[in-house]
């Protein structure tokens, strides 16, 4: 008797859905991409409007801000360079920081007298705090000699450095006239030098630490205004005391 043959069992199919794997883990890497590129074109908020304000300033000719690489992304930080900040009650109003301003009222307050007649006038700017000393008040002409009557208002110049940390440098400045030949000091340059230094000693006598201050002399270089008209001259004759605050 002859043996049945069995049917041929049906060839299983393949499976026709593996591609759904490879699809979906395309999917899902393609989604990851564009969520990576959409945090890194993420947009901050706060340093763009940072950034907005220092085009604003920039534009107004104020020192604007500076983005600074860091190991944390970017940090904002006040510019460094570019024009002097303009004098309070200018119109303008850049920032600056409470240090500053709580030096600048107690300034007016105290050295209100001599700011009214004109021995002492007060500017900021971007590097801080400047005291102008008029030349015709505290020196005599062509002399580096502090004259006796302004070390009353120098004291007040003393202890208001005195109220804070911030080093001191001291810069002589003249107008353009030559010095007498008979003078001590041959040059304008060497008039400065001398005036800023004999500044730098009294303050040092006055009790202000020697050790934040240093001097220097400009002579007739760098004038403030015209040499050209005696209201000029006398202004460019000076010793600025500026005061390094810090930027914020």
């Amino acid at each position: 008797m002859a043996h049945r043959k069995k049917p041929e069992e049906p060839e299983k199919p393949q499976n026709s859905e593996r591609w759904l794997l490879t699809y979906s883990d395309m999917i899902t890497l393609l989604m990851v991409f564009f969520v990576v590129l959409f945090a890194m074109s993420k947009v901050d908020t706060k340093k763009f409007e940072a950034l907005a304000e220092s085009l604003s300033l920039v534009f107004q000719g104020l020192p604007g801000i500076q983005l600074l690489e860091g190991s944390g992304g970017h940090a904002v930080i006040e510019g460094t360079g570019g024009p002097p900040r303009p004098p309070p009650g200018t119109g303008l109003s850049p920032r600056i920081s409470p240090m500053r301003q709580i030096f600048l009222e107690k300034a007016t307050s105290t050295l209100a007298t001599e700011i009214q007649t004109g021995k002492i006038q007060m500017n900021t700017e971007a590097r801080g705090i400047v005291l102008s000393l008029s030349g015709d008040t505290f020196f005599r002409p062509g002399e580096a000699t502090i004259a006796e009557g302004s070390m009353p208002s120098l004291v007040k110049v003393g202890q208001l450095l005195n109220s804070v940390q911030e080093k001191i440098v001291v810069e002589g400045y003249t107008d353009d006239s030559p010095v007498d030949r008979t003078s001590l000091y041959k040059s304008n340059l060497m008039l400065s030098a001398v005036r800023a230094v004999n500044v730098v000693e009294a303050l040092d006598l006055i009790g202000v630490d020697k050790n934040r201050m240093s001097a220097t002399g400009f002579g007739d270089t760098n004038p403030e205004r015209p040499n050209d008209t005696p209201e000029g001259r006398a202004y460019n004759r000076r010793v600025d005391i500026l005061i390094l605050f810090p930027t914020e």
